[in-house]
């Protein structure tokens, strides 16, 4: 299957730049029953709409069909505010957020690590670690998943404490 998701990205790759998209994450998989070809895309300014998804999802509808023997659903949507981080280039622009990480094997006695990216250097994810208060170093060979963690702005905390 990484084969063909592989060939469909190359083969989508024209639609998402006449539209000035970006492929944030790409997977197929099978919930309840059902397979499902999940594609996360989202504009280059930022701001990605439904309509986008649509167009982009009608331009791409027969590439998939031509791929995939099985019977699935395609979905198209944006990465949302909690977005998987799979790619350097997902380490590298969200460098100074909060993301969450889960490891394949133990690293420093432990296997979950939640702060802020401080920065992604030759393979590495720096992060400073909220319950050590230390700069963990993770090897993107040892990332099991990776997420943003969403958290309201501070002047929202503060009207909901009044």
């Amino acid at each position: 299957m990484e084969q063909i998701l592989s060939k469909f990205e190359n083969e989508i790759q024209e639609h998402l730049d006449s539209m000035e998209l970006e492929l944030a994450d790409l997977e197929y998989i099978q919930e309840g029953g059902y397979n499902y070809l999940r594609i996360y895309v989202e504009k280059k300014n930022g701001s990605t709409s439904l309509d986008d998804c649509i167009e982009f999802s009608e331009k791409i509808d027969g590439l998939a069909d031509n791929l995939i023997n099985d019977k699935f659903f395609l979905e198209v949507s944006t990465p949302g505010i909690e977005r998987k981080l799979k790619k350097e280039r997902d380490f590298i622009r969200f460098s100074g957020e909060k993301i969450k990480v889960y490891s394949k094997s133990q690293i420093e006695g432990k296997k979950t690590f939640e702060g802020k990216l401080e920065k992604f250097e030759e393979g590495i994810i720096f992060l400073t670690d909220i319950n050590i208060a230390k700069t963990v170093e993770i090897p993107l060979s040892k990332l099991k998943k990776a997420n943003l963690i969403y958290e309201l702005p501070n002047d929202i905390l503060e009207k909901e404490e009044e």
